[in-house]
């Protein structure tokens, strides 16, 4: 069962139903069970690996946990791989929509939902049911369809609420004309010359903009503010997240460019579909760029963006290198052909492309415009300590708050939060911020479960601690892009900040 440690009634309801389903010869297991001196994170992903169900307690504070999340991510991709574990969401005093990476897992089943202490008995016997499959489905469900918030930069008028651990692009859809938007003005972004460096890049015909960075540094919230740009100067813009995408659809080159080209059909409501291209003899590849040439370039009237979020899911896949030397086509295909300067490409991704693409004159990452996503500056931090009502109130203060995160955007973002939720003085945070059960738990716990489901990673980010240095330059690169480490070779690693030295260099 997943849960939300230090909230109720998640923690009475996670206990009842495990006394319930253990009075009913079912084998639960429950975080409480792990023996003082195992490797929690290790029992965690063998526990998910063996269970046929994953009981999962969603009230508004565990949607907004990583280690929630992170725990319903293994779930899907051990089922993806052996059928099962089969989830049962459980919504607690929380109908409003799941944020982004609950919703694209958990949006199409049905959920169970406790609203006050006198559900509690239902929703046991529920989850008693459906776990001796007695019903098919625990409780009537709920499709999301209202939006979510932006993860990067939260507010709802001047109230303070808890920073999510990634960003929601699904408000992108409801913009219906270009104009701004709450989550774009949100009090709480910080703008950055990435920001404006992004938009002029954007503002020259045919461009490939390459937009790199390691996780929690905002990508997507700049790709946001460069598809509300392109809706501003009368754009068409189209924004694909591969994280949406499965493993068949990632796997294999046809569907991979066959929903591509759905997307940009329905996104841009072409005169003509995908089908009739599709029927044709050609090759997937000659199909999308036909389908763009024929449907979606002949007809624009100003050049359409199409932006890409998280591409790197593509590499280690079969199709990787057809896929981005299909891209590299079309921007070599500018040099002689005007029609596809009306095409503006925008890749996000967080891996080292050039370790991953055999060929280097089949890729798109050695000839656009790049630009790095990087954690925030001392004047960036000291902007975003304004915004929140100046919290810390010494240079010493925002000094020691930036030896202890480095300016790592979300974790500055919580930590500011924590001061005024709490509120708390910065020496008590700083104090107990690597504790696990401090401030920053939740988001630790996540890292030291995904470092230890890959034995190979959890040897080399603990040598690299020890030692400053990575073995190889693919292992640099991953970690990097993981968001644990800094630095600009693998013979120079330092720990991305502080917090992360003092937390994991006990525990790997």
């Amino acid at each position: 069962m997943s849960y939300k440690h230090d909230v109720q009634p998640d923690v009475r309801l996670a206990n009842a139903v495990s006394k319930r389903l253990s009075a009913d010869q079912h084998d639960v297991f429950i975080d409480s069970k792990i023996a003082l001196g195992d490797e929690w994170p290790k029992v965690i992903g063998e526990q998910l690996t063996a269970s046929e169900y994953l009981i999962v307690f969603l009230s508004e504070a565990a949607t907004a946990s990583e280690m929630v999340i992170e725990e319903v991510a293994i779930a899907r991709r051990v089922r993806n791989k052996q059928g099962k574990p089969k989830i049962l969401p459980v919504r607690i005093a929380n109908e409003a929509p799941f944020p982004y990476d609950l919703g694209a897992w958990l949006d199409r089943i049905q959920s169970a939902f406790w609203r006050t202490d006198a559900d509690d008995a239902v929703i046991v016997d529920h989850l008693a049911s459906a776990v001796g499959n007695k019903l098919e489905k625990a409780a009537v469900g709920t499709a999301a369809s209202a939006l979510a918030t932006d993860g990067n930069a939260v507010a709802q008028g001047t109230k303070i609420v808890t920073p999510l651990p990634s960003f929601d692009p699904r408000w992108l859809e409801q913009l219906d004309a270009p104009g701004g938007s709450v989550r774009l003005s949100s009090p709480f972004y910080v703008q950055r010359s990435l920001d404006t460096d992004a938009a002029q890049a954007l503002s020259q015909p045919g461009v490939t903009l390459l937009l790199n960075g390691g996780r929690q540094t905002g990508k997507s919230s700049v790709l946001a503010r460069l598809f509300q740009h392109a809706r501003d100067k009368g754009r068409p813009a189209v924004f694909i997240d591969f994280q949406r995408l499965d493993s068949a659809q990632l796997g294999d080159l046809n569907s991979l460019l066959r929903y591509i080209a759905d997307v940009l059909a329905i996104k841009l409501k072409t005169n003509a579909n995908a089908q009739g291209y599709w029927s044709t003899p050609l090759g997937p590849i000659d199909k999308l760029t036909s389908f763009v040439e024929g449907e979606i370039l002949d007809h624009a009237v100003a050049p359409v963006v199409l932006l890409m979020d998280e591409v790197d899911r593509v590499f280690g896949h079969p199709c990787c290198d057809d896929f981005f030397g299909l891209l590299r086509s079309w921007h070599n295909s500018r040099a002689f052909d005007p029609l596809w300067e009306q095409l503006d490409l925008v890749l996000a991704y967080s891996t080292e492309a050039s370790l991953l693409i055999g060929d280097q004159n089949q890729s798109p990452f050695n000839v656009g415009h790049p630009l790095e996503t990087s954690d925030f500056t001392l004047e960036e931090v000291l902007l975003l300590n304004q915004k929140h009502g100046s919290p810390l109130k010494k240079d010493t203060e925002i000094d020691g708050l930036m030896e202890l995160l480095a300016g790592h955007p979300f974790l500055t973002r919580k930590a500011l939060y924590e001061l005024v939720k709490r509120p708390m003085t910065f020496a008590a945070l700083r104090s107990c911020a690597a504790y696990d059960d401090g401030p920053f738990a939740d988001h630790l716990h996540r890292y030291l479960v995904v470092v230890g489901e890959n034995s190979d990673h959890q040897a080399v980010f603990k040598a690299a601690l020890s030692t400053g240095m990575c073995e190889t330059d693919k292992a640099f690169h991953a970690l990097r892009s993981a968001g644990l480490i800094r630095g600009h070779s693998r013979l120079a690693v330092q720990p991305r900040c502080e917090l992360y030295w003092r937390y994991f260099k006990d525990r790997l």
